[in-house]
């Protein structure tokens, strides 16, 4: 045990230089590394539970979780130049024309959009027949378009990492294969329409071409004059214009009506994205998790198991964590809208088939006008010149649209049949790469890290919230008043156990060595404590239960080794004890002598131990005060100095009550013992109040009480051979 560097008649402070502010006031609390320290090895055990447990749950969790692989595939969207769009947009198909020039100036974003409609998600289940929906399918999956950039990774979640890959590559495929249908898609409406009008204006150019030829055949006509050819033929164009137009006009209308049937059911906009935040309901029960666990805590400190506070604090810790199980980590916070990009492109189609519908029209009335305007001249020609031109021009006519017709099918059959999509897969997904989540290193050291944060702050939580005094640093720090000794308390090796199953004796007796060596070190702290030893010692604590009668007791036990003759006087006259710790009867003592019913010598007998007499309290009195109060408790004293070489006075506690200050100021010097890990500061510093607040007080120090020595502080020294004087409990 460290000896009180206070026991000296050098470093103990005189009387006088307690009677300033400090000696009864709190002095600053320095918290450095070695306190720290102390405080961290204190509570150990607190601090490698938290990590433990800490660590020990999130392995269990963990380990408890169903394991995730993530795989990814890469593709890059859009045209690589702009060139190769303006050529791709080069055909005779508007619509078909506006979405291929379209496609090249989407950027990646659009596409991640694209990505996430329900379509794709229910072409990827048809394909891989996979046994969920869309929506769950799409939480599996994580879209990331790179900024700036063209490229767009598809990352997908799954319980193995070959199904992962397979449902990631996929979802690439389908998403090309969906891109090239939305080219080919307006060529095959072309080609709808195409079929069935193709047949009719073969049917009609056939029908014009016999009709010339009949009407040549019965009337002997070779050809024309050029004059004649001429005007027919500009009418004849002007007729075929107004037909193409017209052609181009219904093609148009057909094409114009297969988009808006697709822009009807096409939404306006989707959601852009979503936000997820920390489920506030979970952090609150979290929080009010932990602050029952800590009061549960110290409800077993202070209780049974079978306490109704004990079985209280636990009903309501499971029932908060029975909540808790039910709350989700996290919610979604919000979503944004944006506009569909596919919408926007057939409204934008609509719209350039609507002007072509226009333009068509536009045309044909033109031409229709002009024709009428050549009809004068032709009404001119001979009827039958006429005759023949009109069947001429009917044959060139009808011609002209099946010709134009079979090229227009042409085109749109090879543009359906060769149709590219613009997004290219550049990295497939690879079962190889998948990641593994939950990772139990990486979740273990996160664990680590949060349990050692929380054990911390656990330990130094509650050492900063914990007033109690444990060791003489505390004391001297806070109190500013010296430390006389610290007495261990007895018993502390009762029960122990050696490595073998047998009680460790050797404990017991290293631990009465060590009181008996404390009781020594104090009586010398006492003696010497300022240059006339004080012969009078009031003994006083803040509270009752702080061991304040043991040590009166065993410094009169200690002193009277020393060849003194010490007498006890149990001064508490409100709740008297020394008899009992004793073993003697209280027919006769302080009281009685005080009130005159008994004489000095009568009342006071021997203890039971060599040098050392007592004085009960005696009757119990309805005024203590009056009586300590009192001249007969000053004449008393005096008997007692003159008869004996030391007095000590059991001093009744503090709180609630002043007796014991009373009692303080008519000795020579007063002791206040506190009760180590019981005693907290603002009893403390209430008791040094009292001391201070009834005038000249000589406080000598302060004895700490009921410490714990440390294991190392176990010595042969304490385990010699001598024999061990015992002490009163």
């Amino acid at each position: 045990m460290k000896r009180n560097s206070l026991a000296t008649p050098a470093d103990v402070p005189q009387p006088a230089a307690f009677a300033n502010a400090n000696m009864f006031g709190a002095a600053p609390r320095d918290i450095d590394v070695p306190r720290l320290w102390k405080v961290l090895v204190r509570r150990r055990v607190l601090f490698f539970s938290i990590v433990v447990g800490v660590v020990a749950l999130v392995a269990i969790l963990t380990l408890l979780k169903h394991k995730s692989y993530t795989t990814g595939v890469k593709m890059i969207a859009g045209n690589t130049s702009a060139t190769a769009n303006t050529q791709a947009a080069d055909t005779s198909l508007p619509v078909l024309n506006a979405l291929l020039s379209a496609s090249g100036v989407q950027s990646s974003e659009t596409y991640a959009e694209l990505l996430h409609e329900s379509p794709i998600a229910n072409e990827v289940i048809s394909r891989l027949g996979l046994k969920t929906t869309p929506e769950d399918l799409l939480h599996h999956v994580a879209i990331k378009p790179i900024t700036n950039t063209a490229i767009i990774g598809v990352d997908v979640s799954w319980n193995n990492p070959e199904d992962s890959a397979k449902i990631a590559n996929t979802f690439a495929s389908v998403f090309v294969d969906h891109e090239r249908g939305l080219v080919a898609h307006q060529a095959d409406s072309a080609i709808s329409f195409l079929q069935t009008q193709i047949p009719l204006a073969e049917q009609k150019m056939r029908g014009a071409q016999n009709a010339l030829r009949s009407y040549e055949q019965q009337y002997g006509i070779a050809d024309l004059p050029t004059q004649m050819t001429a005007q027919l033929t500009q009418a004849a164009a002007l007729d075929a214009k107004a037909s193409q137009a017209n052609m181009d006009g219904r093609m148009a209308s057909a094409q114009l009506a297969s988009v808006q049937s697709q822009l009807a059911a096409t939404p306006r906009t989707i959601v852009g994205q979503s936000s997820v935040a920390a489920n506030p309901v979970a952090q609150q029960l979290a929080q009010q998790i932990a602050q029952a666990q800590a009061n549960l805590d110290a409800a077993r400190k202070q209780y049974t198991e079978s306490h109704p506070t004990v079985i209280a604090g636990e009903r309501q810790l499971a029932a908060l964590q029975s909540q808790a199980a039910k709350q989700s980590a996290t919610v979604i916070s919000g979503t944004q809208s944006v506009p569909n990009p596919l919408w926007q492109q057939l409204s934008q189609q609509a719209a350039t088939l609507r002007a072509q519908v226009q333009s068509s029209s536009s045309q044909a009335t033109t031409a229709r006008a002009q024709r009428g305007a050549m009809q004068s001249n032709v009404t001119a020609l001979p009827e039958r010149q006429q005759r023949i031109a009109s069947l001429q021009r009917d044959a060139k006519a009808a011609e002209d649209v099946y010709n134009t017709l079979e090229k227009k099918y042409a085109d749109a059959s090879l543009s359906s049949t060769t149709a590219l999509s613009d997004v290219t897969i550049t990295q497939p997904a690879d079962p190889t790469f998948a990641r593994v989540t939950p990772n139990l290193p990486l979740n273990i050291g996160a664990a680590l890290l949060v349990g050692l944060i929380l054990g911390l702050g656990a330990v130094f939580g509650l050492e900063f919230l914990d007033d109690r005094f444990r060791t003489e640093e505390d004391v001297k720090e806070r109190l500013g008043v010296p430390v006389l000794a610290s007495i261990p308390a007895l018993g502390l090796g009762a029960g122990s156990k050696s490595a073998d199953g047998n009680s460790d004796n050797n404990t017991d007796a290293w631990l009465d060595a060590m009181a008996v060596e404390s009781y020594l070190e104090l009586v010398t702290a006492l003696r010497y404590s300022s240059s006339t030893a004080p012969r009078s010692i009031a003994i006083t604590s803040p509270h009752k239960g702080d061991g304040k009668s043991t040590i009166a007791v065993n410094i009169a036990v200690s002193m009277a080794q020393l060849n003194a003759r010490v007498l006890i006087i149990d001064a508490d006259l409100r709740r008297p004890t020394i008899h009992t710790k004793l073993d003697l009867t209280n027919n006769a003592g302080l009281s009685d002598v005080l009130v005159g019913i008994a004489t000095f010598a009568d009342a006071v007998r021997p203890s039971g131990h060599e040098g050392v007499w007592t004085l009960t309290a005696g009757t119990r009195a309805p005024n203590p005060l009056a009586l300590i109060q009192g001249e007969a408790f000053d004449r008393l004293l005096r008997m007692a100095r003159d008869e004996f070489d030391f007095v000590i006075i059991d001093a009744p506690a503090l709180e609630p009550i002043i007796d014991g200050a009373v009692l303080g100021m008519k000795a020579d010097g007063t002791v206040l013992v506190i009760s180590a890990a019981r005693t907290d500061g603002r009893a403390a510093n209430v008791a040094l109040e009292k001391l201070g607040s009834v005038g000249s007080l000589n406080l000598i120090g302060v004895v700490l009480n009921r410490t714990k020595p440390e294991r190392r502080a176990y010595s042969e020294y304490y385990l010699g051979a001598g024999k061990t004087v015992s002490l009163p409990a």
